[in-house]
């Protein structure tokens, strides 16, 4: 080998060292803090149930980006992201436009209120969103693709972003104090038996209110489910005639 080759390749490799020392881009691929910079093809999200099913979404960029956000009950809490092979990708929206996801109706009806729900965005080449969600069943295509998406979630090797997510105040923090809550139930239904629900959620009788009326104050375990969360699903209770926060009254 001459010298001039040698000179050439010594050029070439500090060309290549500078390059990725100096450019992260180059050594971990794109970038969750430069994904508005990118097209979103895919967000998908996983909600909550009344027991503690995994909620969080993702959210796939057409470079091979995913964007990993846990909200609850999940072993990945915060914005996580991963760089993967952008032919899996493509291979992924392939599916999505093979399946028609266009002309999927905007929900699929449930007959399991309390069932995780589930449910997908697509974004054409335009940037044209197209949003489609489900619980316990639809089409076996749409589940397909569901499945899909939730293998590219539980990858592993994720690397950490943030402990929070932007705009989010869902996720539950440990050792926060207990919430309250009362509700009015049914004329009939007993709180002992009826709490047995909400035994996922870790939801505590307090006290009757009332010795003749059927109002009670129960506690939410915030580091499982918050009082306001709670509170939706309350609402929906056949045994609840009303549920409201307890507030504090201050004499005037």
């Amino acid at each position: 080998m001459t010298l001039l080759h040698k000179l050439g390749l010594c050029a070439l490799f500090a060309t290549l060292f500078l390059t990725s020392s100096c450019d992260p881009a180059v050594i971990l691929g794109p970038q969750a803090q430069n994904a508005d910079k990118y097209d979103l093809r895919i967000s998908y999200f996983q909600g909550a149930c009344y027991g503690r099913c995994e909620v969080y979404r993702l959210d796939v960029y057409d470079n091979g980006l995913l964007v990993f956000k846990g909200e609850r009950f999940t072993e990945r809490p915060g914005v996580w992201q991963k760089s993967i092979d952008r032919r899996r990708i493509v291979s992924v929206i392939d599916s999505f436009e093979r399946a028609d996801f266009k002309n999927y109706p905007r929900a699929f009806r449930s007959q399991i209120p309390d069932a995780p729900s589930r449910e997908i965005t697509f974004y054409d080449e335009e940037g044209e969103g197209y949003t489609t969600s489900f619980k316990e069943s639809a089409t076996p295509e749409l589940e397909n693709l569901a499945l899909k998406l939730r293998r590219l979630a539980e990858m592993p090797n994720y690397r950490p972003v943030s402990d929070t997510i932007p705009g989010l105040n869902l996720r539950p923090k440990a050792n926060k104090e207990r919430e309250e809550i009362i509700v009015e139930l049914q004329a009939g239904t007993r709180v002992e038996t009826w709490l047995v629900n909400y035994g996922k959620q870790n939801v505590q009788f307090k006290q009757r209110l009332s010795p003749n009326g059927n109002y009670y104050l129960i506690t939410a375990d915030p580091n499982l489910m918050g009082a306001d969360e709670l509170l939706e699903y309350l609402r929906k209770d056949a045994s609840v005639l009303s549920a409201q926060r307890n507030q504090a009254v201050n004499p005037r």
